[in-house]
């Protein structure tokens, strides 16, 4: 006898925007399960440097783009999250840096200078005096200038904790999905989707089939064969570096691009050695290069904009992201979150960490437009499956492969 679970919403897919939506899901009393094929938030979100934005970064040319519009609430409604306030309490998670930072190697161009002194204005942007510039900075060869930008760092790791918390006994571990086992009606409508773990599977049936697993949304997206939903990959060639010195950096380097030059955000592993993590141009620019190209690359880049600074000592390493993400004309990064509702299926990504609050609540609202009543449902049939594992940090991996 095949084994049935059900539920008011399933949702495929256990990082960051699947973890939010099932975290404001269940405040509204609606019956959710969460599943998830390897480690909650083992995809694309605990790659990210948790930089809450604000926009700022996508008019480095002194123009706000629609980029920094859609971003510019999102540091406030995680700040408010983070004070234990929010639509989520997430009073627990570190705040790595209260403030994130922009610094150009030289004095700013004067077109440059006029834009941030405007944007001071709505306190999204701070000059900076010298003695509260970061201490790396305060070094006498540097002679360019630092702001202070309206955002935050978050220990990522941590917030993948927090929002799996509360919801343990909804979160459970499955074998990759395949598209032979979702089951559709005449109309077009998802009526099932069975599952499988170490030889064991389930049917599952729901009201409302949500997908915000990054790249296994490809799995539903070619099943559909719809004209209006499509998935890309872009890819990024992150560098870290284990420093022989403690200087804590959360900071956009300006480049003459639209894009900074270089984003280095600061991390620690379980050992205690300092981990700076390089994104931004330098890891858009090293995706046609081998990982020894892209070390030589990132330490030149690095020893250009530090020459105080010895990396003769650090240890470096690096590593592809595919960014999965809702298909673009000529392939450009998309400008906010993303979803598409198809009949009972709502598939979805957030395009950035910062924006999985902005994803939520347009999925909040999509399913109060056509209203759902919460149902009591049998799920004991699940209660003997795994919750998946957190996934380690990327660069516990990578620099502390003995600790356990």
């Amino acid at each position: 006898m095949k084994k049935v679970a059900a539920a008011d919403i399933v949702i495929f897919g256990g990082g960051i925007a699947g973890l939010w939506l099932l975290n404001r899901l269940r405040q509204t009393g609606l019956s959710v399960i969460l599943f998830e094929s390897g480690s909650l938030g083992g995809g694309q979100t605990h790659k990210a440097q948790g930089i809450i934005h604000g926009g700022m970064k996508y008019a480095l040319q002194g123009v706000l783009t629609a980029d920094s519009q859609a971003m510019s609430e999102m540091p406030e409604r995680w700040r408010q999250c983070l004070l234990g306030k929010g639509e989520i309490d997430l009073s627990a998670v570190p705040i790595l840096s209260s403030q994130h930072y922009l610094w150009a190697p030289t004095k700013f161009g004067s077109k440059l200078a006029g834009f941030f002194a405007g944007a001071a204005l709505t306190s999204k942007v701070e000059a900076l005096p010298t003695e509260k510039y970061p201490t790396v900075f305060q070094h006498p060869a540097f002679k360019g200038e630092v702001y202070s930008l309206d955002e935050i760092v978050i220990d990522v790791p941590i917030l993948v904790r927090e929002l799996v918390k509360a919801n343990q006994d909804a979160v459970f571990k499955i074998e990759p999905l395949c598209d032979e086992e979702l089951k559709f009606d005449d109309h077009g409508r998802l009526v099932s989707a069975t599952v499988y773990m170490a030889g064991k599977s389930i049917e599952v049936t729901a009201q409302q089939f949500i997908f915000t697993a990054g790249a296994g949304n490809e799995v539903i997206i070619k099943k559909l064969k719809h004209d209006e939903v499509a998935m890309q990959r872009r890819p990024l060639h992150m560098v870290m570096v284990k420093t022989p010195f403690n200087y804590p950096l959360y900071a956009h380097c300006l480049g003459l691009g639209a894009r900074p030059r270089v984003t280095i955000t600061t991390h620690h592993t379980q050992d205690g050695s300092t981990i700076w993590y390089l994104g931004g141009q330098l890891a858009e620019d090293g995706i046609d290069k081998n990982s020894t190209a892209q070390i030589h690359a990132a330490r030149q880049e690095l020893q250009a904009l530090f020459p105080w600074l010895n990396f003769e000592e650090a240890e470096f390493a690096s590593f592809m992201i595919d960014r999965a993400e809702p298909k673009q004309k000529g392939g450009m990064k998309p400008e906010t979150s993303f979803t598409k509702v198809i009949e009972n299926i709502t598939i979805a990504w957030p395009t950035k960490l910062a924006l999985a609050p902005k994803l939520a609540e347009e999925i909040l609202q999509q399913i109060q437009a056509a209203p759902i009543t919460p149902h009591l449902f049998d799920v004991r049939e699940l209660r003997s499956w795994p919750m998946p594992p957190l996934a380690r940090p990327v660069w516990e991996d990578v620099f502390c492969k003995s600790v356990a």
